[in-house]
């Protein structure tokens, strides 16, 4: 068929490792299970239209995966996995935010948990609260 568009191509995932490809999978179908539930709010969605079409996109892709490749062309589909792959750079670009605090946290506590010890190695050597020449005389 000369005039037939070649929307059924499949690109096969021979370029994913098994992790690689259930790791998609399993984002592919999280995004779809969570965009298909904000559809139950369609009437309070920005663009409905547009939800409608991400979902729909999504169960395509969700699909084409299980099937053991993507068809191709599909633009919506690509636009998805552009999106999804932003998600996941924003995420891990979060994760090394806040891996930057929490050891910008240990730290903090470490050296203060130092300083720590001086004042009350200061207040052992001064006699400090309980000990028993605290009011005793100082020579």
């Amino acid at each position: 068929m000369s005039g037939r568009r070649e929307r059924d191509t499949k690109a096969r995932l021979e370029r994913l490792s098994e992790e690689q490809i259930s790791f998609v999978r399993r984002e592919v179908f999280s995004a779809l299970y969570g965009r298909a539930g904000n559809l139950a709010r369609l009437n309070r969605l920005p663009d409905p239209k547009a939800a409608i079409r991400e979902v729909a996109a999504l169960g395509r892709l969700a699909e084409s995966l299980q099937d053991g490749g993507v068809r191709v062309p599909d633009r919506a589909a690509a636009e998805v996995a552009v999106g999804l792959a932003a998600d996941v750079d924003d995420l891990h670009a979060y994760e090394q935010i806040y891996e930057r605090c929490e050891r910008a946290m240990w730290e903090h506590d470490a050296i203060h948990a130092l300083v720590r010890l001086f004042g009350e190695a200061d207040r052992d050597a001064r006699g400090g609260p309980g000990d028993a020449d605290a009011g005793g005389d100082r020579r």
